[in-house]
């Protein structure tokens, strides 16, 4: 991208058309959650869409309904810990809109390593170190 474009007061997807812009009207960098490609801009939803489709696409034509509904759900969930491997499985899952073990197998089978563990402070528990 050149650094002419680097910077807009609006992006508009290209498949959905969804804006963004400030509002107090300055130009402003590309969201980190969108790209641009040869094939155009696109916003994260339709980021995940795409992956799904493409997923579809590759199928062969006899693929049954409830085989077509687990691809496309494998698809978005790949494409999910692709962008975000250091994401939690539960927060991928929630974003996915599927289970928590259906990231972790999809996590094994793709090789992503698990994200490790945010340190809390010595001596408390996750919760009480969050309500700090």
């Amino acid at each position: 991208m050149s650094m002419a474009s680097a910077m807009a007061k609006k992006w508009t997807c290209d498949r959905c058309g969804v804006s963004v812009s400030r509002l107090d009207g300055a130009s402003s960098a590309l969201p980190d959650t969108w790209t641009t490609s040869g094939e155009g801009r696109f916003c994260l939803g339709c980021r995940r869409e795409r992956a799904a489709e493409a997923a579809l696409e590759a199928a062969p034509s006899d693929t049954t309904r409830d085989a077509r509904v687990r691809l496309r759900r494998s698809a978005v969930i790949e494409f999910e810990l692709r962008r975000t491997p250091d994401h939690a499985d539960n927060a991928i899952a929630k974003t996915c809109h599927t289970s928590a073990p259906a990231v972790a197998e999809a996590r094994q089978r793709l090789r992503i390593a698990v994200p490790t563990a945010p340190a809390t402070k010595a001596g408390t528990t996750g919760r009480a170190a969050s309500r700090r």
